[in-house]
């Protein structure tokens, strides 16, 4: 075969036959199994064969073995929809491979070469609290919503962000790579090609978020734009304080809404708060509904622990999973449904947000606008300026 450095690829989507029923898009090797795990989609039943890339120190290749792709755990419930997110895993007894290639049939010339990284618990950690973000999708403009996300999760205890690009303006990419230059993003493409999958492949994006983080975080922490995990007692502020003293393999949180459309535009509310549209500041009271563990939460999840990835849960964890209770943490989600006649009577006030982290929230976020602008005027196209 010949292989040549256009065809390997950091990380896309690479179909695995001709009639577009599986794809692949990252792979990660784990020693203990002696196998190497693919995150991807499938459509049908699965034929295909990993051909596994082996190299010498001077980044030649020294020898390719194959071996059956397998079907190693289904992470979406069937929804009427032509894709799931799968993971795949590749026998690899030999040891770690450079590149991996899924094909249809034996010796087939591969399309393109995925790295292949480690995803193993490491002696000591990077960093405590890595965030893991949903793909941006249609054209994603909110740029006031990406920065009161990021800074306030700052202030929660997220020392990195991975946010995973479908589709986003240019006003986003540009606040992404401030971020990025600062080392408090990264940033992966996510480019899936097809449409009928569940909200833009989450599932598999959780998945990836979380083997990439394994030898790097020692907790991932799912939750979207419009979402926060919010401790609520006075003496714990960050989610280092609420984790303290608990060995559990993650801690999940209920949620509840608080609806963007209550906010009265005359309020008394601080003054940077509306210039800087920060609702977590403007908005006080929540729906009087507490959703059940399981819908509409998040969670903290220790990744040495937690095996698999859901939306609302984790599917397997080697230790206890804490169902956390209200009075302890809460999902803050702040959202418009649309609804222009919302009764706010039997609306529950909770302003742990404003009391705890409101001042400082309003000064890092005004920082952080002046430092947008001044690298918006030298980085980023003069169309980008970053309203929303």
């Amino acid at each position: 075969m010949k292989l040549n450095k256009d065809m390997l690829s950091q990380a896309t989507w690479i179909p695995v036959d001709t009639s577009n029923s599986t794809f692949v898009f990252s792979a990660y090797y784990e020693h203990a199994a002696k196998h190497v795990v693919l995150v991807g989609l499938k459509s049908s039943e699965v034929v295909g064969t990993c051909q596994l890339w082996f190299a010498h120190g001077n980044g030649t290749f020294d020898r390719m073995e194959e071996s059956a792709l397998e079907l190693y755990q289904d992470l979406t419930p069937y929804n009427g929809q032509r894709y799931v997110s799968y993971l795949f895993r590749c026998s690899s007894p030999n040891g770690q491979p450079a590149y991996a290639s899924v094909v249809q049939t034996s010796c087939q010339q591969p399309s393109k070469l995925i790295v292949v990284k480690v995803s193993e618990t490491p002696k000591s950690y990077k960093r405590k609290f890595t965030a893991c973000l949903m793909p941006l999708f249609g054209n994603f403009s909110d740029a006031h919503s990406l920065v009161e996300w990021v800074e306030l999760n700052l202030l929660l205890g997220a020392e990195k962000f991975f946010v995973y690009d479908n589709s986003s303006a240019e006003n986003i990419r540009c606040v992404l790579k401030m971020y990025a230059e600062r080392n408090i993003v990264e940033i992966v493409q996510w480019p899936i090609p097809v449409k009928d999958v569940h909200y833009v492949g989450q599932i598999a994006q959780l998945q990836d978020c979380l083997f990439r983080n394994k030898p790097e975080s020692e907790f991932i922490v799912n939750v979207d734009m419009d979402e926060f995990i919010i401790p609520r007692k006075d003496n714990v502020r960050t989610w280092s304080d609420f984790v303290a003293n608990s060995s559990s393999g993650a801690f999940i949180f209920r949620n509840t809404f608080f609806l963007k459309e209550t906010y009265d535009e005359n309020s008394s509310s601080n003054a940077l708060a509306k210039q800087f549209k920060l609702y977590s500041l403007l908005l006080s009271k929540h729906e009087p509904k507490v959703w059940v563990h399981g819908q509409r939460s998040k969670y903290i999840a220790r990744t040495s622990m937690v095996t698999w990835l859901r939306v609302h849960d984790v599917l397997q964890s080697s230790s206890q999973i804490d169902l956390v209770s209200e009075d302890q943490a809460m999902l803050f989600h702040y959202r418009y449904w649309e609804n222009k006649n919302v009764n706010t009577d039997n609306f529950v006030t909770d302003e742990t947000v404003i009391r705890k982290y409101g001042e400082t929230l309003v000064a890092n976020v005004k920082r952080t606008w002046t430092e947008i602008e001044a690298h918006r005027l030298k980085h980023c196209e003069p169309s980008s300026k970053n309203t929303s």
